[in-house]
């Protein structure tokens, strides 16, 4: 690792500066205050992949549809694929289901404490476990994303772009380091919302509190640019945009569908509906979609046998 001291001073120095900027400029989300291990997975599976202004609604949604992992655990596919709607990555709906499952069956409905165990649920790494132990439970715990390793990698390491240049178990260190026991919530909920909102991709550094503590300030005074970590491929044709249509119309459809009208509904032509039906065999495949005798729909088959013939 990096050898970096972080001398006692600076870490209070670092501290207060960032906990006085989130007292005034921090979002009061539901599942910070709550005290709901439930609540804290939820919002940290939802904000995996996803920024913080579609997770809210995204959130309110679920938990109105799914008020706790016994109500999660009885859904079925298909409500849970469309309370997720347009959210994107819907396995991470499915894996939510079946961690409520898992808990139902191993835990008691309910969540368990021990961050091991919380590891081994479907969908949760060392973020969203970390989620659940601060804001559910309370425990000490450091939540490192995209935006906490910018925030850390800049202000202790001088890493203009951290994400490619600051080992990971640096920041994983400095976390630790400059974790405030007693109150990890606060301290969590802090560094992602500076990352996402000051300590951006392109950094607003005249509007930085802690500019004056930060390693990176000089490189960025000198006019340094953080080069993007990696550019998605073009969405328009892409196979998510075609999924993405695919879901979307049997989200929509009131019950089975038949498949050559699906396909022809949506592709125009023979080579879109090739895309269509090698999608929606996959969809199948992936426990998303049904597809048997000439119909299809969203989610679990009229019967336990499931059979792609798309």
């Amino acid at each position: 690792m990096t050898s970096v001291t972080l001398a006692p001073s600076r870490v209070a120095a670092i501290r207060r500066a960032l906990l006085g900027w989130y007292e005034a400029h921090g979002e009061a989300f539901p599942w910070r205050h709550a005290r709901s291990p439930y609540w804290a997975l939820v919002a940290g599976v939802c904000s995996q992949q996803t920024q913080m202004s579609r997770v809210l609604p995204l959130w309110q949604r679920w938990v109105e549809a799914f008020p706790d992992i016994e109500a999660l655990a009885r859904a079925d596919t298909a409500t849970v694929l469309r309370v997720w709607e347009r959210a994107g990555y819907p396995r991470r709906a499915l894996a939510l289901r079946e961690a409520a499952r898992i808990c139902v069956a191993l835990h008691g409905g309910a969540l368990p404490r021990d961050p091991q165990a919380l590891l081994a649920l479907p969908g949760v790494g060392p973020f969203t476990t970390a989620i659940v132990q601060c804001f559910g439970f309370e425990d000490s715990a450091s939540a490192v994303d995209t935006n906490v390793i910018r925030v850390l990698g800049r202000l202790v390491y001088g890493d203009v772009q951290p994400a490619a240049e600051t080992p990971h178990a640096d920041i994983d260190a400095t976390a630790a380091r400059l974790l405030p026991h007693g109150n990890a919530g606060p301290w969590n909920a802090t560094l992602m919302e500076y990352g996402a909102k000051v300590c951006t991709p392109r950094p607003h550094c005249q509007a930085c509190v802690v500019h004056r503590l930060c390693a990176a300030r000089p490189r960025f005074e000198a006019g340094a640019v953080a080069a993007p970590i990696r550019a998605q491929g073009r969405f328009a044709g892409s196979d998510r945009q075609w999924r993405g249509r695919i879901m979307r119309a049997l989200r929509d459809a009131d019950g089975p569908l038949r498949t050559p009208a699906f396909v022809r509904a949506l592709a125009s032509d023979e080579a879109e509906r090739a895309t269509v039906r090698r999608l929606l065999a996959a969809l199948c495949a992936e426990g998303f979609a049904w597809s048997r005798s000439g119909r299809c729909g969203l989610g679990d088959p009229p019967s336990a046998i499931i059979s792609c013939d798309a």
